[in-house]
């Protein structure tokens, strides 16, 4: 017979959602077995199967506030307890097993347990034990059963036996049943040898990745705890499609629709120009591939995995060589507020993410003090208000959120938010000759032909006017090159002849003019 008071939980799939298959024993006994269970259930009112609702994990939990446990059925021989041990990685030792329901305890009983306050609780994970033995003490147990099944005296094989079965409640929030079996190998599993109902508990296992089942950046998820139920929670809204080999706007198709400037089409997430039929040169460390578009040499025979693209020959993910502002986290390519989305249950506050219990029932860390809203602040940052875009650091000294801040390709931090770049790789205006830089006839006012505007005409990018600062184009990939489908960066600069520039410039304009 076990018990169990508790706290948080760990696994996803164990407490939240129904089985396809009951569960079994090593031996191959469906459990449980009996109708004990099931007519328990149907009694109190629950729309649980006991057979293909049964869960075997968490194994160990987190202590929450004001856990009240009900002991419902007792129908083993033996009187056993019930309690509680540190999980520390070993078999907890003999003065590490707290007993909590005593032999005694009869149907009916109610008990609240203040672990926290308890000085023998470590201050992290628990887990719990039924000691059977005809009230014995914890020293003259005939044996001990574990939450923590390899520790059970029959858990020394691969698929050890079973001895707890969790279930959740479907009648009442944040509630779940234990029933426990007290036999060595099962014994005639039918799990209600000492059954408890415990409310005021969460699950734990919030925080970690899942995919909502959606498309797109609308697959990505985080598991939080709702309701007493792990659920995964959508992390990031659709957005407007753009060329990043991402689906933005989540309707299962990727890079969708007219993303690029003229001239240019996305390919595997990059905006590249045309070189149809070897019409267009591409420039220098390209090269015009099968389907008449030039791309980066090192990447034409690059082939990357879904919501990657490569660069500089290398598929790179979304969040690759991304550092978010303060606070934030990267989330398939987007910066966001990781409790954006999140809704805690009554009595937790979201923290990184994750559902947590708030400071009047955790007790914040030393230097810290508890708010109204639930959070420990820093001692430090009380009396502190910050601008928008700044935070409260550890001295009390606000700071900029944006300090440090390298945003998602696309994109420039203001305010502490990563947003699109309203002008990307405009570049400045070149500041070339008649014909070259601030907006030429044809050639852009520093725009660049890989990322930039398009200035003028031609967008080429300060295309190196007679003794200006044309290569260098801002924020921009590149500039000053004389090819229509490609920008080098600074390697042709002012010192390319006015000459040359003057005999090429009608039949560039004329082929850029085709191209588009």
């Amino acid at each position: 017979m076990r018990k169990r008071a508790f706290p948080i939980f760990f696994t996803i799939a164990t407490v939240t959602s129904s089985h396809a298959l009951a569960l079994t024993q090593p031996d191959g006994t469906t459990i449980p077995v009996g109708n004990g269970l099931q007519d328990m259930f149907n009694g109190r009112g629950e729309n649980i199967n006991a057979l293909t609702d049964a869960a075997t994990t968490p194994e160990t939990f987190i202590p929450s506030c004001g856990l009240t446990f009900t002991v419902l059925q007792r129908n083993a021989g033996y009187q056993n307890s019930f309690g509680w041990y540190n999980v520390t990685g070993q078999p907890p030792t003999q003065a590490d097993l707290h007993e909590f329901l005593l032999c005694t305890d009869g149907v009916g009983t109610t008990k609240v347990l203040d672990i926290k306050n308890d000085p023998n609780y470590l201050g992290g994970e628990i887990g719990f034990f039924e000691g059977v033995g005809n009230c014995a003490s914890p020293g003259n147990y005939i044996n001990i059963f574990y939450s923590q099944k390899a520790y059970n005296p029959d858990g020394n094989q691969q698929n050890p036996f079973v001895h707890l079965l969790i279930y959740n409640s479907t009648a009442t929030p944040n509630a779940f049943y234990f029933g426990w079996e007290d036999l060595l190998s099962g014994g005639d599993n039918d799990f209600d040898d000492l059954t408890t109902f415990v409310t005021g508990i969460t699950c734990a296992g919030g925080g970690g990745p899942c995919n909502t089942g959606n498309s797109g950046i609308c697959a990505d998820g985080t598991m939080q705890c709702q309701s007493g139920v792990l659920s995964c929670v959508q992390s990031n809204q659709p957005a407007a499609e753009k060329c990043d080999g991402l689906d933005n706007d989540c309707n299962a198709v990727v890079d969708d629709g007219d993303l690029c400037e003229a001239g240019k089409v996305c390919d595997k997430g990059t905006c590249v120009p045309k070189c149809n039929g070897g019409e267009f040169v591409c420039g220098q460390g390209e090269v015009c591939n099968a389907n008449g578009l030039c791309v980066d040499i090192k990447c034409a025979a690059v082939t990357c995995e879904s919501g990657q693209k490569c660069k500089e020959g290398n598929c790179v993910g979304p969040c690759d060589g991304v550092v978010c502002p303060h606070g934030q986290v990267c989330r398939v390519g987007v910066c966001v507020d990781p409790c954006a989305a999140i809704t805690c249950d009554s009595g937790q506050v979201c923290v990184n993410g994750v559902c947590t219990d708030d400071c009047n029932c955790v007790k914040c860390a030393a230097g810290n003090t508890c708010q109204p809203d639930g959070r420990c602040l820093n001692d430090a940052c009380i009396g502190i208000s910050c601008n928008a875009g700044e935070y409260c650091d550890a001295n009390g000294a606000c700071q900029d959120a944006c300090t440090g801040a390298v945003c998602p390709e696309g994109q420039i931090c203001m305010m502490g938010q990563c947003i699109d770049d309203p002008n990307p790789g405009s570049g400045g205006s070149g500041q070339g000759g008649n014909f070259v830089g601030a907006g030429g006839n044809f050639v852009g006012a520093g725009g660049m032909e890989m990322t930039g505007g398009m200035g003028g005409l031609g967008g080429m990018g300060g295309m190196g006017g007679v003794g200006a600062n044309a290569a260098t184009g801002g924020n921009g990939v590149g500039s000053g090159s004389t090819c229509g489908c490609h920008v080098i960066g600074d390697e042709q600069s002012g010192k390319t002849g006015f000459l040359v520039l003057l005999a090429s410039a009608a039949a560039l304009a004329h082929g850029r003019r085709r191209r588009r």
